[in-house]
């Protein structure tokens, strides 16, 4: 029984170091891949007054086509129908082609009224610090709610892309 003991012992001695470096290796790649989104802070109004903090990445598909993946979060400061404030958050999908853009956005908002899916889309026009256009969002509470309105953004510009 004691050779057994020693056994499992000089066993995990060589198993634990592998399974931490492959662990670590792990945690490395996701920290890379976050690095290239980029921040965009704006605001929606209309129906819906919120500010809006955007990260997403862009890759390029072809010439001036660009597939966009995100996040969104926002403080909803008034809800048309005076449902009072909240929060919201969810993702962004979608293309800009030729400065035109194009996104699905899917999540929840919660509030006073508790919590609902949402889901809608936005489309506007991206220059290379700003973009603006339109938005509508449909909630999905026990009857649905249309909201729609205007949002804008503009890209925090870190330093190192000033130069």
């Amino acid at each position: 029984m004691n050779k057994t003991i020693l056994f499992l012992k000089l066993v995990m001695l060589f198993i634990l170091p592998f399974t931490l470096f492959f662990l670590s290796g792990c945690a490395s790649i996701h920290v890379e891949q976050s690095t290239d989104r980029e921040p965009w802070f704006g605001k929606f109004t209309g129906m819906v007054e919120a500010d809006l903090k955007m990260l997403f990445s862009r890759s390029e598909e072809e010439e001036e086509v660009y597939f966009v993946k995100g996040d969104f979060s926002g403080n909803i400061e008034t809800v048309a129908g005076g449902y009072g404030g909240g929060e919201m958050n969810g993702t962004i999908k979608g293309r800009i082609k030729d400065g035109i853009v194009n996104f699905r956005i899917n999540g929840s908002a919660y509030g006073d009224w508790g919590s609902v899916p949402i889901s809608g889309n936005m489309i506007g026009t991206l220059s290379k610090t700003q973009v603006f256009g339109t938005w509508k969002i449909s909630a999905q509470a026990e009857t649905p709610y249309y909201f729609s309105g205007e949002w804008s953004a503009e890209k925090i510009v870190s330093a190192s892309e000033d130069n």
